[in-house]
């Protein structure tokens, strides 16, 4: 059985990653600025989206356990580790505490409607991942769009468990791509979404129908599903599958509860202002628990939820902690306040004055505080001997690199006509880990090492090319591309301990068209240990106010990267890295997962323009 569409050694599982973060990312991305257009309180709304983004993806894998695993976690406070994962769930429980949120943070009443659009965009992003992942899989098909996967992908291994791969059938029998059905049917939601906006009159409702259009696709698509492809709920049950009952519930409540609002209630236009602060204690309260959360779950959530976890929870805690130093300041000694705790004129925020036409030109300049977060999961090797092809003989080792790093910065940007000059300082720390893995499972002990540096750097860019470059010093280390050299001995890392490194940054074409670049440890908040190499392609796609996409190469490994900048004072810059390396051992190879991501979050402030003389 033949199929004119087909996936072939394609790394799915990496995609799948890939997908999911970038859905989260967008998610964030889109709900920042919704939440600018509906004037809410920036930390509110930034605390919001941390705790409703982590109670999601908590409950997409909490509604996936089955008896056993729920009654390890009441009986024994054990959580069963798991990678499947429930959209329906994570709904639930992020809507269960969504009410007491709303209330401790003083959020409007439309607050959930923000949620209404991205919705279904973010399943739609997610749902290619699946695509090439497998997961999410539909029956046997002799359509001609019917989808083959190869081995070790779901869609093979259920097929194989169930005795139907024919002799020699290497690849799946085609199946339905339920993955693409539900792309389709997450744009026909956005639509619908889009065109009852204006005219749904009650706060709440435009959420409650973007759940209610999803499920009502969701039904139908399931009769395409293939049971085996659910974490939960894909068991028949009276000529359906139970998520389809569970679905049916969902649209008659949904449905009978936004027609009852829509009569029951006039439209009532509130006043547009900005919310309300939240107050000290609930800023601290949710804070720390939040950190305390993810602390003590690291290890339970995967590398890419983690990730996923970090873009909205990092800019929170930021932003909170401004928060709270202004809040417990008092305003005449903030400078000093600041000064001490190395927070230097954060409280300055003004904006640009109106232009006047005159033959003067202007410079604009601004200050930029900066804090990120950096992590690493990757795996990279080291060979030393002599010859070359077969008649190389070399002594080779393998190395499984860690990294934690999180760092500050300050800059100073001045802007004067199409040109752009900034210059400024990073401070960075964190942990490495370096295991050699070579005789797995046997390891030798591992390296532990404390990083710590200062970058002081300088930029100037211009339309059509940029330039710049800086210092690393300090208590560096940096691993290598899957070095070789000639010689003779053992290697003993993969990597190498320096005090001084260099930095370096070149760009051709507009930042707002199309561009390339290449970096040499060239990334906030430290382009070490695991990102010294960046070749990319990017573009603002036609954007004016400096945001922009990029996507290139480490060498060994693919990256995507974003520079997002939202309103006039705050940029976000995440990275996410992702590859595979592959590991010989006696037993056979071992394919391991090169994870990397960075997040920044740049605030700009004291912002001024003066005149110069016109050339």
């Amino acid at each position: 059985m033949n199929s004119l569409l087909f996936i072939i050694d394609l790394p799915g599982n990496y995609f799948f990653d890939l997908f999911y973060i970038l859905a989260f990312l967008l998610g964030f991305v889109w709900l920042l600025v919704e939440g600018h257009r509906r004037k809410y309180h920036f930390v509110a709304w930034l605390l919001a989206l941390a705790c409703s983004r982590f109670l999601f993806i908590a409950g997409t894998k909490l509604f996936t356990y089955s008896d056993a695993e729920w009654q390890a976690l009441v009986t024994d406070f054990y959580l069963p580790a798991t990678n499947d994962k429930l959209l329906f769930g994570g709904l639930l429980l992020s809507m269960a505490v969504y009410w007491p949120l709303k209330k401790l943070l003083s959020l409007k009443n439309d607050a959930l409607d923000a949620f209404a659009i991205m919705l279904p965009i973010g399943i739609g992003v997610q749902r290619f991942g699946c695509w090439l992942a497998g997961c999410c899989h539909g029956k046997i098909t002799m359509l001609p769009w019917g989808m083959q996967y190869k081995p070790y992908t779901l869609p093979h291994f259920h097929q194989f468990e169930a005795r139907l791969l024919p002799d020699g059938q290497y690849y799946s029998l085609p199946v339905h791509p339920t993955q693409l059905y539900e792309v389709v049917a997450s744009v026909a939601v956005a639509g619908l979404l889009l065109f009852f906006r204006k005219r749904l009159k009650v706060a709440g409702n435009l959420f409650m129908l973007s759940i209610l259009l999803y499920s009502f696709f969701r039904f139908f698509i399931e009769f395409f599903r293939d049971a085996a492809a659910h974490a939960a709920g894909g068991t028949p049950l009276g000529g359906l599958k139970v998520v389809q009952w569970i679905i049916l519930v969902m649209i008659l409540v949904l449905g009978a509860v936004v027609m009852y609002r829509e009569r029951k209630f006039s439209k009532v236009q509130a006043p547009v202002q900005t919310g309300p602060a939240p107050d000290l204690f609930t800023t601290l309260v949710l804070l720390l628990a939040l950190v305390l959360a993810s602390w003590s779950l690291r290890n339970w959530f995967t590398y890419a939820e983690l990730v996923a976890l970090h873009i909205s929870i990092l800019p929170a805690i930021a932003m909170a902690g401004v928060h709270i130093f202004r809040t417990v300041t008092v305003p005449r000694y903030r400078w000093l306040t600041a000064g001490i705790l190395v927070v230097p004129l954060l409280l300055m925020s003004q904006t640009f004055p109106t232009e006047e036409q005159n033959d003067s030109a202007q410079v604009k300049t601004y200050h930029s505080f900066k804090v990120g977060y950096g992590s690493g999961d990757y795996y990279n090797s080291h060979d030393i001997g002599t010859g070359s092809g077969c008649s190389r003989v070399s002594n080779t080792r393998y190395f499984h690199q860690e990294y934690k790093v999180g760092g500050a910065g300050y800059a100073i940007t001045k802007e004067k006509e199409k040109e752009t000059l900034t210059y400024g300082v990073n401070v960075y720390g964190g942990s490495h880990q370096e295991t050699d893995i070579t005789h797995a499972p046997v390891f030798r002990t591992a390296n532990d090492l404390t990083l710590f540096g200062v970058n002081p750097y300088i930029l100037y860019d211009q339309k059509w090319a940029g330039i710049g470059g800086g210092l690393h010093l300090g208590n560096l280390f940096y691993t290598t591309e899957n070095l070789q050299k000639e010689g003779s001995g053992i290697p003993q890392s993969g990597g190498r301990k320096v005090a001084v490194y260099p930095q370096l940054y070149v760009r051709f074409g507009a930042t707002r068209l199309l561009f390339a670049e290449y970096r040499l440890a060239d990334q906030f908040p430290s382009g070490l240990p695991g990102l010294r190499h960046q070749v990319s392609l990017g573009s603002g796609f036609g954007i004016r106010n400096g945001s922009y996409l990029r996507g290139g190469s480490t060498g060994p490994d693919s990256y995507v990267a974003g520079h997002f900048v939202l309103g006039q004072q705050f940029v976000l810059e995440p990275l996410y890295l992702w590859g595979v390396s592959t590991v010989p051992f006696a037993t056979g190879t071992v394919d391991y997962k090169q994870r990397q991501f960075l997040l920044g979050l740049h605030y700009r402030f004291n912002f001024k323009e003066e005149k110069v003389p016109g050339r």
